[in-house]
């Protein structure tokens, strides 16, 4: 099973305000995030998972969180990364495309093979911030589209694919 990553950024890796949502409305970036995704298993932080209900249309979501109690409206939960992966596969999936938080993302970086990544051509405030993903690791790019500021999108952008150049040493005893 591959563990992906998707996430849009802005300058500084800045993904969001530090109070609920991303600081910008970009309606390319959401139909890119909606495509990749579509049918397949995610796995979101608690608050992240809050913040895009109504979104689960043909996804499987798995919440990770500490809180054992926790019932979700739809999807699953697992309290560890090792469970949410264990969960993912148990039940086929296989992709497991991690979403966010941030907390979530430096979680799952160590065990990430693919990163879909929104460089968005802005400088914006916010203090959640995506992991430094090239410290420690080697990326190769797979795909790069460029695309320009419009009336729907008011920040250029662009779309990032890169794999892991050598497999994540820490996911060989669970990886199918």
């Amino acid at each position: 099973m591959k563990l992906s990553m998707i996430s849009a950024m802005a300058h500084g890796r800045v993904i969001g305000t530090g109070h609920g949502g991303i600081p910008w409305h970009l309606p390319r970036d959401v139909k890119h995030f909606r495509e990749y995704t579509q049918g397949k298993h995610l796995l979101l932080g608690r608050r992240t998972f809050e913040e895009m209900l109504g979104w689960f249309t043909d996804h499987h979501p798995i919440v990770l969180t500490h809180n054992t109690n926790y019932d979700p409206e739809v999807g699953s939960v697992a309290q560890t990364m090792e469970s949410a992966l264990d969960l993912a596969l148990s039940t086929g999936a296989q992709e497991l495309v991690v979403c966010g938080g941030s907390e979530l993302y430096h979680t799952a970086l160590p065990y990430a093979d693919e990163l879909i990544l929104t460089l968005v051509e802005a400088s914006v405030e916010g203090t959640v911030l995506f992991p430094d993903f090239e410290k420690d690791i080697t990326w190769e790019a797979v795909s790069e589209k460029t695309f320009p500021a419009d009336e729907a999108n008011s920040y250029a952008m662009r779309f990032l694919h890169l794999r892991r150049l050598h497999p994540a040493a820490v996911r060989t005893e669970i990886k199918a």
